[in-house]
Order: structure tokens, then C-alpha cells, then sequence
């Protein structure tokens, strides 16, 4: 393993390489919330020599540094995968991104810049819906009764959402969070969990509300975990409208199943690569 630190807008970064640097292929992980790198060992363990991997402290978690003003939006966090990528010693070609929960989101936002398909050979989504995509799923569901019971069941899973947005109750969400953490899923740190707070503060309800038209020209595929307790099955409607080469995936798992289940994950990931390739 070999690492280096990118500075940028506010916050510094650990990157970190594995695997085989002279692999041909090179893929790009990115944690999510309450999460670090480290979600992703088994992942990488699994995947071995086969490719070139990269991981990274996402802004305010696991090693990286913050400043306090520092911008956590997703626009920003979009910026900082691009300068990630940027930094890689000796690249020759485009990264395959795998990507979870928090990193999926903002990794919705790097998909829609016109430097995508120039960055980005291929993209696997786990556990995290683009916020522009939600909006336009809701606003649909909103105005058609009979899928009224779809959008309250979301609404439900996404209670400590709201949570984070309550000045008091949002300190303890956080900590209810991790105590629904089942044996098995990764034990988050007390920091990481508390970084949460800014990172929906700063994005949800602003993006759910208002934003540009989702956009992905990238090759994408959307592993959608059947037993996650967070998200609905049901988030990947109308996905290929906007996604011209779109491949969903269901996997008999909960939200952590690049952790729990590194073997399928690996499977899933060099699936895209070998395509590529």
C-alpha cells in the first residue's frame, strides 16, 4: 500500500493505493456515511492483484482533516472525486468507480459533468440514489394516489434524515444509527458518525427540492440490496430514461453489502471491467 494526501477547498485527503499498480485497469472506491475507507478492506482483499485500486478519506471522515467553514455540499464532494482522480501517479486511461451509499450520491454529481465520460470508464452504484433523481421519483409518485404508499414507505426508512435536520435531535441520530447496526455490518467511529449532520444539513432538502435534470452517460451499474433498511426497491423506476446504458442488479443482502458480502461485490465490479477491457 502506498498513499498520498490531496488538498483541496478546506480539507485534506488521504488517498490510498492497493492492489496491482500495473494492472491495466483501475478502480476508484468511494465510501459513504457513517463510514471510511476501511468499509471497503474486504472488497479490496477480494479483488486482490487484478486491478489497480484506489480509496480515499472522504471530506471530514477517517483520516482526512476539515476545516471548520469547509464545504461539504455535493457539488464540492463531486470536485474532490476529480481531483482523487487527477492525483493518481502514472494513470493511463479511464477509472471504473465503486461506489456506496454517501460516496454514490456525490458520485451522481460527478457522473452529470461533461468531463465524465472522459474520467470515467464505468460506474457501479450501491445503496445511494442521485438526489436529482429522487426529486423527480417523488414529484411523479406525489401526483398519481395509487403510488401514495410507495412514497410513505421511503419517507419512513428515511426518518433520520428529517432527524439530522432537528437542531437537538439531530446530535442523537447519529447514535440511534449505530444501534441499529446488525452483527456482521461495520462498526462506525464516533466521529464519522457525527459528520453526518453537515453532510444531509447541506444537501437533501436543498437538492430534493431544486436541481438540474439527472444525467449519466457513463456505463452504470445499480446494485440494489433487496433487504436495505434505508432505501426502497422500488428508487430505481424510470432510471433508464436517463441512463442510456443501464444494467440493475438485485442482490439478496442489506445496505453494507460490499462489506458483508465482498465476494458478489468483487464479482459485480470486474463484471464492468472486463467489459471495458
Amino acid at each position: 500500500m502506498t498513499h498520498w494526501t490531496v488538498r483541496i477547498s478546506g480539507a485534506e485527503l488521504p488517498v490510498f493505493e492497493y492492489g496491482n499498480p500495473g494492472a491495466r485497469s483501475t478502480v476508484l472506491l468511494v465510501h459513504g456515511y457513517p463510514d471510511n475507507r476501511h468499509v471497503f478492506d474486504p472488497l479490496i482483499a477480494e479483488l486482490g492483484d487484478q486491478v489497480r485500486v484506489i480509496a480515499y478519506d472522504t471530506r471530514g471522515s477517517g483520516a482526512s482533516t476539515l476545516e471548520p467553514a469547509a464545504d461539504v455540499s455535493i457539488e464540492q464532494l463531486a470536485r474532490d472525486v476529480f481531483a482523487v482522480v487527477e492525483s493518481i501517479p502514472e494513470l493511463t486511461g479511464k477509472v471504473h468507480v465503486f461506489a456506496h451509499d454517501w460516496g454514490s450520491v456525490q458520485l451522481w454529481e460527478a457522473m452529470a459533468s461533461p468531463r465524465a465520460t472522459t474520467t470515467f470508464a464505468s460506474y457501479t452504484s450501491v445503496s445511494g440514489p442521485s438526489l436529482d433523481h429522487l426529486r423527480q421519483v417523488a414529484r411523479a409518485r406525489l401526483v398519481r394516489p395509487h403510488r401514495w404508499p410507495s412514497l410513505v414507505g421511503q419517507l419512513a426508512r428515511s426518518w433520520y434524515v428529517f432527524g439530522f435536520h432537528v437542531p437537538v435531535l439531530g446530535r442523537r441520530v447519529p447514535d440511534l444509527l449505530a444501534r441499529l447496526n446488525v452483527e456482521g455490518e461495520p462498526t462506525p467511529t464516533v466521529a464519522d458518525q457525527q459528520r453526518g449532520i453537515g453532510l444531509y444539513r447541506a444537501n437533501v432538502l436543498r437538492r430534493v427540492l431544486r436541481g438540474p435534470d439527472p444525467r449519466c452517460d457513463v456505463p452504470t451499474t445499480v446494485v440494489v440490496p433487496t433487504h436495505d433498511r434505508m432505501l426502497s426497491t422500488n428508487l430505481t423506476d424510470g432510471l433508464d430514461r436517463w441512463i442510456p446504458d443501464l444494467r440493475v442488479v438485485r442482490v439478496d443482502a442489506g445496505h453494507w453489502w460490499p462489506y458483508t458480502h465482498p465476494v458478489e461485490a468483487a464479482r459485480v465490479l470486474m463484471a464492468r471491467v472486463r467489459e471495458a477491457e
